[in-house]
């Protein structure tokens, strides 16, 4: 198997898994589903390390580095309560794109906080990028018609999902820059995901939420776990591609995640995608492309 097709398996498995989430979620409390997700991607996590052979020592982190992880491991845990929120609420379609939209804020945090500069080529890939999110999350209702519900909380989780890359640009910009750098991303990963963990379970046992393991069907248990793996076999596929193939290619074909639960979402939860809507997903794409491309730079 070459490195495209384990792309295209990678992002379609990374699609199946808020649908999954969201077909969980009929007579679940969405703090216990986000716990119960979280576990398995953490499992998912655990097992890339051992797969990958890149664990190491906490002792060998360094304290600022294992602090960051700490900070990004609460952001990370409160993107899980608010994403898993904004599904139960809303609808797979119009959720993932505003989240999938953190790119948007990453890169004004990078113009204005980091000094990177701006250009034409950034002004261009923000306008077609929030153009795409607006056209596809910013209008309609999901259940019950509130649209402000899910929305804060799909805002939420984008938000907070750019702050954990901020504390990491922060992290290798201002402390342990040569022990992190040696920090490999999968172990950073299930570090950050069982303090992310800790968090999500506290959240669900502090609110009463584990109350709803007893309302819960075993089908929408089934789902909630396999939403965790689905994420897990994507990693595994994602990490496969990128060994092979070149990463700016890998990087772009990834981000068909979006179009695949888009399309997992009209077909197996029955949702509806508008004209609009399509448009808003073209643009998007067409954003993640210019993002990853190597185009001339053109100054302002």
């Amino acid at each position: 198997m070459n490195w495209l097709l384990y792309a295209i398996l990678g992002a379609v498995l990374a699609g199946f898994s808020p649908v999954l989430a969201k077909s969980g979620m009929h007579k679940s409390n969405s703090h216990l589903a986000a716990a119960l997700r979280g576990t398995f991607l953490f499992l998912s996590a655990w097992y890339m390390v051992n797969r990958t052979g890149t664990g190491v020592s906490l002792a060998g982190l360094g304290q600022n580095t294992f602090l960051y992880l700490i900070f990004s491991g609460v952001a990370t845990g409160m993107v899980w309560v608010c994403f898993v929120r904004a599904l139960q609420l809303g609808e797979v379609v119009k959720v993932v794109p505003i989240v999938e939209g953190s790119v948007i804020f990453t890169m004004l945090v990078e113009i204005f906080f980091f000094h990177e500069g701006l250009n034409w080529n950034k002004i261009i890939i923000l306008v077609v990028l929030i153009a795409g999110a607006v056209m596809m999350g910013l209008k309609g209702s999901g259940r019950g018609g509130r649209t402000g519900s899910w929305l804060g909380y799909a805002v939420g989780a984008m938000a907070l999902t750019t702050v954990t890359v901020v504390l990491d640009r922060i992290m290798y910009l201002a402390l342990d820059r040569i022990v992190y750098s040696s920090v490999d991303s999968y172990y950073e990963r299930f570090v950050r995901y069982g303090i992310a963990l800790i968090v999500v379970w506290g959240i669900t046992f502090a609110t009463k939420g584990y109350r709803g393991l007893r309302a819960m069907s075993f089908l929408d248990g089934v789902y909630l776990c396999l939403s965790g793996v689905s994420m897990g076999g994507a990693w595994y596929c994602f990490h496969q591609a990128y060994v092979m193939g070149e990463n700016v290619s890998v990087a772009w074909v990834e981000k068909f995640d979006l179009v695949a639960a888009v399309v997992l979402g009209c077909v197996l939860a029955r949702e509806k995608l508008t004209v609009r809507a399509i448009f808003g997903l073209i643009f998007m794409m067409v954003g993640f492309w210019l993002l990853q491309a190597d185009l001339p730079i053109i100054p302002l």
